[in-house]
């Protein structure tokens, strides 16, 4: 097929290259639209990134993920749509029990979970008598009504429940790093509206986390996560896409304008100078990438970026993540020679410098030895703006404070590395700070809290707005900051949650140009009955 000229006029032009875009695109061509995936980066995968110069297997690279890891729901009839994606491409999902071989360090106390206890994550290992509330108080915020309860702050909701429940210090300490320690936002914003809306507390309570496998990388097995979006874009092409993306070292496909002129086309422009039309399009960006005080947001879609969105992207925020992996020569944590392979050793720790980490290859007993921190919030802002050297320092301490015990803990003895020319080690890490790349600015959305008033949006109608296209057409919007609006089942923070809207996102396109032929009120008719009902 040949590639079209630099005068085509487009079906559509999907942004951004991650799950979303790939899926969008994708479905759209294999529709038979003509359809442009523009990217501003050069790789595919968007947060989705595996890196495979970090460590490796009998002389072989294996990866580790520097953004999305695990699928976090199970193969069952409400997800059947996306399990469908990753069986088709031949990956096979490895589940990982959560919190077996782990441990909770609180004040005054370590706790280790037996292997053979099927504990659940933070809820189910709270077995101390004083903790007990605890999983109450995830139930309320699961069942928190917002129609008939005004919504407030998670630190508001964190002081009202230990006030009324006369929770102990280190209850007060657990609760609070359940909610700041897993969800992208400080406590004094996130929404405990938003948290039900997200269904984030269903996402803490799941049993298993899931991790990708492929036949292509046996023995081994895993394969990094982002060989999925490759997948779908291998098959965009293979249908007669055209990709564009930049070459390393440059940014010249990235988006710096996005105009709809008169004639009900949208024609996107890039650093580069190149301008592509097309009668449609889906944006994909992040909410950091689109919020109009952090991001580009009013730069790149001027008056596309409508009041409605502006207040949306108020409350629809960027959480700062940094993953910060760093590789041990041998075992530091519990070690039962490879018997709990099917569990995930989890270390959490509530008043830690870095607060949780997780083995990123829980079935290789004898290596690679790789404990992976998942630094949200305070945890991430302690270390933003030191140099690589004290981020390592840092790190490394707030292990050392749970698994340095009874040992000597130095970075030369315990941490795999090199010793430079000056007599210096240096640790093997990985650093992947989110928030400073610059087409994710942040890693994941989280829903903020809104004071309640008269003609003022609350945190439960954010995602919808950021996503209604009515008012943008023949602008369409997709990302994981809009997963639950596609489809309330699907949640952000998720690789399940983005791709939906790649899907959904498809499905509407394909509506409003081949069903209601660009007809604005046709399409609302079909967006009131799909979405709003």
């Amino acid at each position: 097929m040949p590639t079209p000229g630099p005068g085509t006029l487009f079906d559509c032009i999907v942004l951004g290259a991650g799950i979303s875009g790939v899926t969008a695109a994708r479905n759209l061509q294999q529709a038979g639209l003509k359809v442009l995936l523009l990217e501003g980066s050069d790789r595919i995968g968007g947060r989705m990134k595996s890196i495979h110069n970090f460590v490796k297997k009998s002389g072989k690279p294996v990866p580790v993920e520097g953004g999305a890891e695990y699928i976090h729901i199970a193969e069952q009839d409400r997800y059947l749509e996306f399990w469908r994606e990753v069986r088709k491409h031949g990956f096979s999902a490895s589940p990982l029990h959560k919190c077996g071989m782990g441990i909770l360090k609180i004040p005054r106390n370590r706790m280790y979970f037996s292997p053979w206890k099927r504990t659940k994550m933070l809820a189910e290992v709270i077995v101390q008598p004083e903790f007990w509330d605890l999983p109450d108080a995830l139930q309320k915020i699961q069942e928190f009504d917002p129609k008939a309860s005004a919504d407030m702050t998670a630190e508001t909701f964190i002081e009202r429940y230990a006030a009324k429940n006369d929770l102990s210090a280190r209850g007060l300490a657990l609760l609070r790093y359940t909610l700041s320690a897993h969800t992208p936002g400080p406590l004094n914003e996130i929404s405990i509206a938003g948290l039900k809306t997200d269904a984030i507390v269903d996402q803490l309570m799941e049993r298993k986390e899931l991790r990708m496998e492929h036949d292509d990388v046996k023995p081994f097995g895993l394969c990094g996560f982002d060989s999925l979006p490759a997948k779908i874009a291998e098959e965009f092409k293979k249908a007669g896409g055209r990709l564009e993306k930049s070459r390393a070292g440059s940014t010249a496909k990235k988006v710096v304008k996005i105009e709809r002129p008169a004639d009900d086309r949208v024609v996107v422009t890039t650093q580069g100078g190149q301008t592509f039309t097309g009668r449609s399009a889906i944006c994909t960006f992040s909410a950091g990438m689109l919020n109009p005080v952090s991001g580009e947001g009013d730069a790149i879609l001027g008056p596309l970026l409508t009041d409605r969105k502006r207040e949306a992207l108020g409350l629809v925020r960027m959480g700062a993540i940094t993953k910060f992996s760093l590789e041990f020569k041998e075992r530091v944590w519990i070690d039962d020679g490879g018997e709990s392979a099917g569990h995930m050793t989890v270390l959490s720790n509530p008043r830690g410098k870095a607060r949780t980490f997780f083995s990123s290859f829980p079935k290789e007993h004898l290596g690679p030895h790789v404990l992976t921190g998942l630094l949200m919030n305070q945890d991430h802002d302690q270390i933003a703006e030191m140099s690589d050297a004290e981020a390592v320092a840092h790190v490394f301490a707030a292990l050392g404070q749970v698994y340095g015990r009874g040992r000597r803990w130095t970075q030369k003895s315990v941490l795999a590395g090199f010793t430079d020319r000056g007599g210096k080690f240096r640790a093997n890490f990985l650093r992947q700070d989110w928030s400073k790349d610059p087409f994710a600015k942040g890693g994941n959305s989280y829903l903020a809290f809104a004071p309640r008033r008269q003609g003022r949006m609350l945190a439960k109608e954010a995602r919808e707005a950021l996503k209604d296209p009515r008012e943008t057409l023949p602008l369409f919007w997709a990302g994981e900051a809009v997963a639950s609006a596609y489809d309330p089942k699907y949640q952000p923070l998720a690789v399940h949650g983005a791709y939906i809207t790649g899907v959904r996102a498809a499905d509407d396109v394909l509506q409003y140009l081949n069903v209601d032929g660009g007809d604005a009120a046709r399409f609302d008719h079909y967006y009131k009955l799909r979405y709003l009902q």
